[in-house]
């Protein structure tokens, strides 16, 4: 029994060895060439518009490791910015071990500077990202390339303003060939169509571009694995990097030292971690989770962990088997008690304590280790789905309870706001009339309102006028400018539907409070991140801190969709929301509200300039 189950297994990563293999490795390494080439011309734009940012090239992630799986569709490169490198020092980071802030006393980077005097990763990568959109319309393509370009639908939504400043875009046209990624932190993400060869042909390919700040190996602020010694020279020859991670934090990187790792192993570490990588895929595929939830990087970190205390031979093809079941076992235990160490600073932890995604987790791994014995499924594609919705719900469950107390208690929702404006999927988007409203309201191409919208605007119009008095009181320099000139164009949509709809002027419309908007916008959020199609809610969920205590007043929400589900669950959240958002004080929701449609003028700067330019600034009265 135990020789028919040792050739079980044995068949099985030779089936997932077998899938993870290129179809064309000739023409793979065509597009990697040409990938390169072009990155190159880009970067060579970019310097050339901007002297603080030459930069080398490094390639890093899965190609250049030998361990990306089934096509060569993701490429990843850190941009070393040359002049800063070993300049930054570093400060403490409330994001743990492994996580810096920057402090650069730098006159020529000082625009890169934060409220709280830090070098801010953001700011400074969405320069970086700006820099990449003007450079693209003069790079030379290498044939065979495509930069695919977002849809053009996304410029008719009522947000697009916001979409423009979030995609990069420097002049507020309505087009942008690049993405904004969070996926391993703040990166400038292009989306390219291989349109040459036969084997690849019309494959859509990221192309991942994340800047990085080199440090020799004495600067390190952190203490390193128990291996160090073996990894020392290497360690000593590439240094380390950080590299944005997140709205205000840097993460130390090793990843040069990783890929040297990874090229001197064994040639089956490099087949265990492609298997692992496959199955992690089809697993989840087959519950209809993104394959994403099980990063690489976690199963890469527990195989290096092996590769140390396991002599070579052992990983030879016929042991193979042995490695996987080995390294599963680890990942699942590491998730079940939420502890898996990075490799290098054993006091990091990949993983985030009282995460509902590590339930999630834990199913793919118990379904990857069964599939490997030759078991029978532990999690049914209909069990995932019920599961994956109930953990979306206790995820939205914290962030309406996070956000809400936070209101009561007059403190600011910059961390939310700052995972919301990061990426356009994050934004939500309103529903049915609220959307219809807000399309109208932010059309910057007429001044027309149908029926509909202008109630609403008057329903709203004395909450619009305390609200719009409170912004300008808020905004500072040019953004004041912008969201005086958004009034006056409001102002001129109402003149305007009522000089021509003069008897609807005297009819009555019940009036709309600020708490009322409040609960409106937490409703159409509860409802957008939760939509089985959406899969942002776990970016946004980040903002609540692990170490955040609920406030208790949805415990009983909470309870609910733990027994009996979330369908029941979201219905009793959305019953609670009035009473849960009466505790705050009503000037306290005014600002809140404020500060969120601050992050909108913010983001749409671009585009509100260039639509609303015709507007002279006469002394404004808001009476």
């Amino acid at each position: 029994m135990q020789l028919s189950n040792g050739i079980l297994m044995a068949e099985i990563v030779e089936r997932f060895e077998k899938k993870a293999k290129f179809e064309d490795e000739s023409e793979a390494e065509l597009i990697r060439e040409k990938l390169e080439q072009f990155v190159t011309n880009i970067l060579a734009g970019v310097e050339k518009r901007d002297k603080r940012f030459q930069s080398t090239l490094i390639q890093s992630g899965s190609v250049y490791e030998g361990v990306k799986v089934c096509q060569p569709d993701e490429f990843d490169f850190m941009i070393r910015i040359d002049s800063l490198a070993d300049k930054p020092l570093f400060r403490p980071c409330d994001k743990g071990e492994g996580y810096v802030k920057l402090f650069l006393d730098e006159q020529d980077w000082e625009e890169f500077t934060d409220n709280e005097g830090f070098f801010n990763p953001h700011m400074l990568s969405r320069f970086f990202k700006k820099l990449v959109m003007v450079s693209l319309t003069d790079t030379e393509l290498p044939e065979g390339l495509a930069v695919k370009r977002v849809k053009q639908d996304v410029f008719s939504e009522a947000w697009w303003p916001v979409y423009s400043g979030l995609l990069g875009n420097i002049d507020g046209q309505e087009s942008s060939p690049v993405m904004y990624s969070e996926t391993h932190g703040p990166a400038t993400t292009l989306y390219i169509e291989w349109q040459g060869g036969n084997s690849y042909r019309n494959l859509n390919v990221r192309v991942d571009l994340t800047l990085s700040l080199d440090f020799p190996k004495s600067k390190l602020p952190v203490e390193l694995t128990t291996h160090s010694q073996e990894i020392d020279p290497t360690l000593q020859k590439y240094g380390f990097h950080v590299v944005p991670a997140g709205y205000d934090s840097w993460r130390i990187s090793f990843s040069m030292t990783e890929k040297e790792i990874v090229a001197s192993s064994p040639g089956g570490f490099k087949a265990c971690c492609r298997v692992l990588k496959v199955m992690r895929d089809e697993i989840s595929q087959r519950l209809g989770w993104d394959s994403s939830l099980i990063p690489s990087y976690m199963l890469k970190t527990v195989l290096l962990s092996e590769l140390f205390i396991t002599d070579r031979d052992r990983w030879d093809k016929d042991c193979r088997a042995q490695r996987i079941i080995k390294v599963l076992e680890l990942a699942l235990e590491g998730v079940r008690t939420e502890k898996i160490s990075s490799f290098f600073i054993p006091r990091q932890n990949l993983l985030t304590v009282a995460d509902h995604e590590n339930k999630l987790r834990q199913c793919v791994l118990e379904n990857m280790l069964n599939q490997m014995k030759g078991l029978e499924l532990a999690h049914t594609p209909e069990d995932a789905r019920k599961r994956k919705q109930q953990i979306r719900a206790l995820q939205v469950i914290d962030l309406v309870d996070y956000m809400i107390s936070g209101i009561r208690d007059g403190k600011n929702l910059t961390a939310v706001w700052n995972k919301m404006f990061v990426n356009i999927d994050n934004l939500p988007l309103g529903q049915g009339g609220s959307r219809r409203f807000m399309s109208q309201l932010m059309d910057l191409n007429t001044t027309e309102l149908d029926e509909v919208a202008y109630r609403r605007l008057i329903a709203v119009w004395n909450v619009l006028k305390a609200f719009f008095e409170k912004l300008l009181s808020t905004l500072k320099g040019e953004l004041n400018l912008l969201a005086r000139k958004f009034y006056i164009r409001t102002c001129e949509k109402k003149k305007r539907f009522e000089s021509e709809h003069k008897g609807l002027r005297e009819q009555q419309v019940k009036e709309v409070s600020i708490r009322e908007i409040a609960f409106e916008w937490f409703d159409e959020v509860i409802t957008c991140y939760t939509k089985e199609d959406n899969s942002t809610l776990p970016n946004i969920h980040r903002a609540v801190s692990s170490e955040y205590t609920a406030s208790g007043f949805l415990r009983d929400v909470t309870d609910v969709t733990v027994k009996e589900g979330s369908v029941k669950g979201l219905a009793l959240l959305k019953q609670r929301l009035k009473p849960f958002l009466s505790m705050a004080p009503e000037n306290y929701v005014m600002a809140a509200v404020v500060d969120h449609v601050s992050q909108l003028i913010l983001h749409s700067k671009e585009v509100l300039k260039r639509k609303l330019d015709y507007i002279t600034i006469p002394e404004l009265d808001l009476d």
